[in-house]
Formats: C-alpha cells, structure tokens, sequence
C-alpha cells in the first residue's frame, strides 16, 4: 500500500528564506515546490511573510494528499468495525421480502 506525506522544511536565507514542500510517496520524493519568503514581503508585513509562504505551502500540501487515490484494499466491517479479513458469510435480503 502506497503511503502519502509531505515535509515542510525551513531553507537558508541565503537562498531566499521561506519554506521547501516535499512531496512523498512511501517516503520517496514525487514532487514539490518552493516558498521563498520574497513572494511574501513587504516594508509592512516582513514578520507575517514566513507564516504566509509556510500557510501556501501546507495549503499545497493539503490539496496534493486530497488529490491522491483513496486506500484500494477493501475494508469489510463486522461488530468490532472495519475488518481487513474477507467476510465469511454475507446475507442478502430475500427478493420477495420488502
């Protein structure tokens, strides 16, 4: 089963500041991007531009895990709840039972 994550880590200031969005897929690296804190700032708002790139990123970051395909094994419930062992005796309603 494939696991999706992602990693938000600081880079350096000399590279602009801000954040890197990794991108993972059973912890290899699929994609990302960058969020340099320049996109971000202003005279007024220099102390706010980190949380905003750090919100855009997690934002992305966000979208990319809703966009991924959801579990593909089948879960069967039983009285305890979801149950990956298969069922071992499903009853189907009766046509003539209504």
């Amino acid at each position: 089963m494939i696991e999706y994550s992602y990693q938000i880590d600081p880079r350096p200031a000399d590279l602009g500041g801000g954040w890197r969005l990794r991108l993972l897929e059973s912890g290899e690296e699929v994609g990302g991007g960058v969020f340099p804190l320049s996109q971000y700032a202003t005279a007024a708002n220099a102390e706010e531009a980190a949380n905003y790139a750090y919100e855009d990123a997690l934002a992305e970051a966000s979208a990319w895990l809703a966009s991924r395909p959801a579990d593909e094994e089948p879960a069967f419930l039983d009285d305890d709840g979801p149950s990956a062992d298969l069922p071992t005796r499903i009853t189907l309603p009766r046509k003539d039972a209504q």
